[in-house]
């Protein structure tokens, strides 16, 4: 997550003093709450002023930019997620084999998407674009998979996954997420049904499968 926030220029000013760390971490909390709401109306200055009790003074003084905090917190909650789908990864039968591994995979990531809400996922995509040097830099969060996946393949029975080397995984890991993530964020009428899940089942085996 650190990575990717550099990436996207996300900085916070200065919080070397007790006071203004718990200035910040109070922002936060409180930026965490408006994004959870899922109104991209409340990502701004007097909305954030109104949940956190500071004024808008304070915020300009520590965020510099209001839109960071929102980026952060969107970041942080993806973050999570994307944490939360590897430990269920990782938790797989170690003798399922790749389309069994897969089918899980999708249920598991179709559940903790459709608790995202499609609007957050676009404010973020729309304001990190500008602010990445490239714009593929923006899905570079779909990383955080990649331990777990990696682990998952190495320590599977079934003999039905290929070997996968760390440059190509990268790449394996934005393609998982575009078949499965995609559909929603854009609204299409696929999203989360049969059709989606199939084209997705179908395609990220193909990805994995040992040949």
């Amino acid at each position: 997550m650190e990575d990717l926030l550099k990436k996207l220029n996300i900085e916070f000013n200065e919080t070397k003093r007790p006071k203004a760390l718990q200035t910040l971490n109070d922002l936060i909390e409180a930026a965490e709450k408006l994004v959870e709401g899922g109104n991209v109306e409340n990502f701004a200055a007097r909305s954030l002023s109104r949940t956190s009790g500071y004024s808008l003074g304070a915020l300009i003084k520590r965020l510099g930019r209001i839109e960071n905090i929102f980026i952060y917190a969107i970041t942080s909650e993806r973050s999570k997620k994307i944490q939360t789908i590897g430990k269920s990864l990782e938790a797989i039968n170690r003798d399922a084999d790749v389309t069994d591994f897969v089918n899980e995979l999708v249920d598991i990531t179709f559940k903790s998407l459709q608790a995202m809400n499609p609007r957050v996922m676009r404010y973020y995509e729309k304001r990190a674009a500008t602010r990445a040097e490239y714009v593929t830099d923006v899905f570079t969060y779909t990383n955080e998979i990649i331990t777990p996946l990696k682990k998952v393949i190495a320590n599977n029975q079934s003999a039905t996954m290929r070997t996968i080397g760390d440059h190509e995984m990268q790449y394996i890991c934005r393609a998982i997420f575009l078949f499965i993530e995609r559909p929603f964020v854009e609204g299409d009428l696929i999203a989360g049904t049969e059709i989606h899940r199939k084209m997705a089942v179908e395609n990220i085996t193909s990805l994995l499968v040992a040949k």
